[in-house]
């Protein structure tokens, strides 16, 4: 008897211990840090009917302050309900904007931003088609800290991203805002790239450029976070490449893409 009493005893209080002990975090955040998601979602349905839901857990988990989103429908009859709105309410009622980019299927297709913080302003830049596939756009939206900007450049043309990244780095040049200028997305180039070296003569990478696409068999870098070389100052702690969720969360059926994050400090 005093040996099971004494093998109980034991096993709760590893109970104990273990129930005790906060869950390490795959992605830690610095307290005091911001920190930015990219993430081309596909409009929520590569590999499955509806990934709003695990993605906002994603999105949860990792501790995202503002996310920059791509590839989403708005009321069309590919998917009859606006796909940011639905994300921001799983978010639990962030704030949201959408940058229209084309015309589709009797409604609309884009990039967008949410954040639990204030959107002081928002607007849209479109970016010309050329000779690409279709014309595209940047959301910008300005909170307290900083102004965040998403794009999801041609996919097809080189030069059609030239043509995007002047507009870009023109609208850029054009600011003069004393906040932080950050700038997301889906570039479609890799590091190496053409449109990558026209987007430094005014933007600085800040996110890691390990692969992130496709989510189930990653082999090159498209998807980025930028600062503008000439707005406020930032400092940047960490990013990663986010291949992994630990509460349910499934990269390789979210999305085509994975998504990236930045923690920075501002200056």
């Amino acid at each position: 008897m005093k040996i099971i009493n004494l093998i109980i005893l034991v096993l709760l209080s590893v109970s104990s211990i273990t129930c005790g002990k906060k869950e390490t975090s795959i992605y830690p955040k610095n307290g005091g840090t911001v920190r930015i998601v990219t993430y081309n979602v596909g409009s929520f349905s590569k590999y499955m009917d509806n990934s709003t839901f695990m993605i906002a857990g994603m999105l949860k988990e990792a501790d995202a302050d503002i996310v920059g989103l791509n590839e989403l429908d708005s009321v069309n009859t590919r998917h009859m309900t606006n796909q940011i709105s639905n994300l921001a309410s799983a978010m639990g009622g962030w704030n949201w904007h959408f940058g229209r980019a084309i015309g589709y299927k009797n409604g609309a297709y884009g990039n967008g931003i949410i954040t639990p913080d204030r959107i002081l302003e928002s607007h849209t830049v479109t970016l010309e088609k050329g000779k690409g596939s279709e014309q595209r756009s940047m959301a910008v939206a300005e909170t307290e800290k900083f102004i965040l900007c998403t794009a999801h450049l041609d996919h097809k043309s080189d030069e059609a991203r030239a043509l995007q990244v002047k507009i870009i780095n023109d609208w850029a040049e054009s600011q003069n805002s004393e906040k932080p200028i950050l700038l997301t997305g889906d570039m479609n180039a890799g590091p190496e790239s053409e449109t990558l070296s026209l987007l430094m003569q005014s933007w600085d990478v800040i996110s890691s450029t390990d692969p992130t696409f496709s989510s189930t068999k990653p082999s090159i870098c498209i998807d980025y976070i930028f600062h503008l070389k000439k707005s406020g100052a930032i400092k940047v702690l960490h990013s990663d490449v986010m291949t992994e969720f630990s509460q349910g969360g499934d990269v390789t059926k979210a999305s085509d893409h994975l998504p990236v994050y930045v923690d920075i400090e501002i200056e």
